[in-house]
C-alpha cells in the first residue's frame, strides 16, 4: 500500500519552517527593544532563519562525520546525544549571529545582542536538537531507506 504523498513530504515541508519559527521567535523576543514592533522584526528574523537553516543543517552533517572520525568510541544513543547538543550549539550560535547582524549595528552593542539571542533561545534549541537527533533524523533516514529500496 503506497504511503500518502503528504506523509512523504511532511519532514521537508513542516520541520524546517517550524524550527525556524521557534528559534526566530525566541531570538526576537530575547532582543525586543521597547517600542520596536515585534511582528515585523520577527517576520524578518523568520525569513532569515528559513534561508540560513538549510546551510546550518548541512553543517550538522559535517559535525557528525567529524565526531565519527575523532571519537569513534561514540556509538548509538551517546553519539546521537553529542551530535544533538553540538548541533544545537552550532545552530543557535550561527542563527543568533545572523539575526544580530541584520537587527543590530556592528558596534560595541553587537555582542550583547548576540548573547541575549543565543542564551535565551538555547533551551528551545537544545530541545529541538534532541527532538531532531533522537526522533526526526531516524525517521527521515528510515524514509530515505524505504524510498531507495522501492526504487
Amino acid at each position: 500500500m503506497p504511503t500518502p504523498a503528504i506523509k512523504k513530504l511532511f519532514p521537508g515541508i513542516f520541520i524546517l519552517p517550524t524550527v525556524a519559527l521557534l528559534l526566530s521567535a525566541f531570538m526576537t523576543w530575547a532582543n525586543a527593544q521597547a517600542g520596536t514592533p515585534f511582528l515585523p522584526t520577527w517576520a524578518r528574523n523568520f525569513a532569515t532563519s528559513i534561508v540560513f537553516l538549510p546551510v546550518i543543517l548541512m553543517g550538522m552533517v559535517q559535525i557528525e562525520k567529524l565526531l565519527a572520525r575523532i571519537a569513534p568510541q561514540l556509538q548509538g544513543n551517546m553519539l546521537k546525544l553529542v551530535v544533538s547538543l553540538l548541533g544545537a550549539l552550532f545552530i543557535e550560535s550561527l542563527l543568533a549571529a545572523v539575526i544580530a547582524v541584520i537587527s543590530n549595528p556592528l558596534d560595541a552593542s553587537w555582542f550583547g545582542f548576540w548573547w541575549r539571542a543565543f542564551s535565551r533561545s538555547l533551551p528551545v534549541g537544545l530541545l529541538v536538537g534532541l527532538f531532531m537527533g533522537f526522533y526526526m533524523k531516524p525517521k527521515i533516514e528510515e524514509m530515505k531507506a524505504r524510498a531507495a529500496a522501492a526504487a
